[in-house]
């Protein structure tokens, strides 16, 4: 019969907990719901809600959702211990010949900075198309839809990308990986994110934020150093 509320967050939490304390392998949500279909073990206010609404409603921060974005049906629950494990798995599913591998040169610059810059404690975006660019701290709202965020665990802040071909083989691959389990998470095809010759092309003036012109006037190794302030770098990126 249905539980109470507190104690169904208590009993899944408790199931996912155990499930990977045995074994890395993904948790399908299809086959956690089956387990409290089974034992008949759904809130007393469910209402209309399907168990990931319930998860996403009542057990974060300590539980979340991950889903292969070429196989919407394919939906695993993870804590934030295993989440990167999982998505490397998911990832991999359909074998490495389905996904194009990420060369560092083929990647726009401004989108390896997205993932290299040197920020702490502070949200990074990147812009899902041309003229690339990344914002620290945040993005206007009005302009939201137009941004991916570069979640933490795909950043290797510090690492020096000016040239990317003399950078020591792991770090190389290891930003490869990184940015390519980005793309499949957020369901992007790396190709959007080409580099193109123009790209290398200095904008002109009149289109650069006073942000830009900053960065630009840095050596690449101060740029990827520096720290902004979120309420500083938001100003000076609507400044022309």
């Amino acid at each position: 019969m249905p539980i109470p509320p507190e104690e169904f967050q208590k009993k899944i939490k408790a199931k996912v907990l155990a499930h990977y304390a045995a074994t890395r392998a993904p948790l399908l949500l299809s086959s956690l719901g089956a387990k409290i279909e089974k034992e008949d073990a759904w809130p007393t206010d469910r209402g209309q809600r399907n168990l990931k609404q319930l998860i996403l409603d009542t057990c974060g921060p300590d539980l979340g959702i991950v889903r292969d974005k070429r196989s919407p049906a394919y939906i695993a629950v993870v804590t934030s211990d295993v989440r990167a494990d999982v998505e490397a798995q998911i990832a991999q599913r359909f074998g490495e010949n389905e996904v194009p591998p990420v060369r560092l040169e083929d990647v726009g610059k401004p989108v390896l900075l997205a993932f290299c810059i040197n920020v702490e404690n502070q949200p990074v975006y990147v812009k899902r198309t041309r003229p690339f660019r990344y914002e620290v701290g945040g993005v206007p709202a009005e302009h939201a839809s137009d941004y991916i965020i570069v979640e933490p665990e795909y950043r290797r802040p510090g690492l020096r990308i000016d040239h990317p071909h003399l950078l020591a083989h792991s770090d190389r691959k290891d930003l490869e990986n990184r940015i390519q389990r980005w793309a499949t998470v957020h369901g992007v095809q790396m190709e959007q994110f080409s580099r193109l010759d123009q790209d290398e092309k200095e904008p002109s003036e009149g289109g650069r934020t006073a942000l830009d012109r900053l960065l630009a006037a840095q050596p690449p190794d101060v740029a990827l150093r520096m720290m902004i302030p979120a309420d500083i770098a938001q100003i000076l990126a609507r400044i022309r």
